[in-house]
C-alpha cells in the first residue's frame, strides 16, 4: 500500500466519528486538538497540536489522511466536506486540482506520485478510532 502512515505518541485510541454519521460516498473534514505532552484529547491549560483530518468513507474502506495537500500544504477543501471529484471516485485539491487515488497517490495535477499522509484508524463499538 502507497499511503505514508501515521500514528499518534501515545498509542491511545482517539474517537473521531460516530460510524452512523458517515455516509458510503462521503467525505467528512474533521479538526481534533491533541495535548502536546501525552497526546490526550485537549484540556485546559495544557499546550495543544491542531490536526485537521479528512475521513473518506468509500465502499467498504473509511481512510483517514492529513488534511493538506502535499503540493505545498495546503488544505484540500475550499468549503466544508468538499474534498471529492464530480463523480466522487477521488479525493481533489481545490487550490490546483491535484487529485488522489484511495490509497491517498496523487495521479493527476501538480504532484504526480506524492502521497497524502493516511492515519491508522480502527473501527470500535459504533465509532471510528485514531490510533
Amino acid at each position: 500500500m502507497p499511503s505514508k502512515y501515521t500514528t499518534h505518541k501515545s498509542g491511545k485510541l482517539i474517537p473521531l466519528i460516530a460510524l452512523d454519521n458517515l455516509k458510503a460516498g462521503e467525505t467528512k473534514g474533521i479538526e481534533i486538538e491533541l495535548v502536546d505532552d501525552d497526546n490526550d484529547i485537549k484540556d485546559s491549560g495544557k499546550e495543544t497540536t491542531r490536526l485537521d483530518l479528512i475521513i473518506w468513507h468509500q465502499g467498504d474502506a473509511i481512510r483517514v489522511f492529513k488534511n493538506a495537500c502535499p503540493h505545498i500544504g495546503l488544505p484540500l477543501e475550499t468549503f466544508p466536506d468538499r474534498f471529492l471529484t464530480a463523480d466522487k471516485k477521488h479525493l481533489i485539491c481545490s487550490a490546483h486540482a491535484a487529485t488522489f487515488n484511495l490509497d491517498g497517490m496523487c495521479i493527476a495535477g501538480p504532484c504526480p506520485g506524492k502521497i497524502l499522509t493516511e492515519f491508522k484508524t480502527m473501527r470500535l463499538d459504533g465509532w471510528l478510532m485514531l490510533g
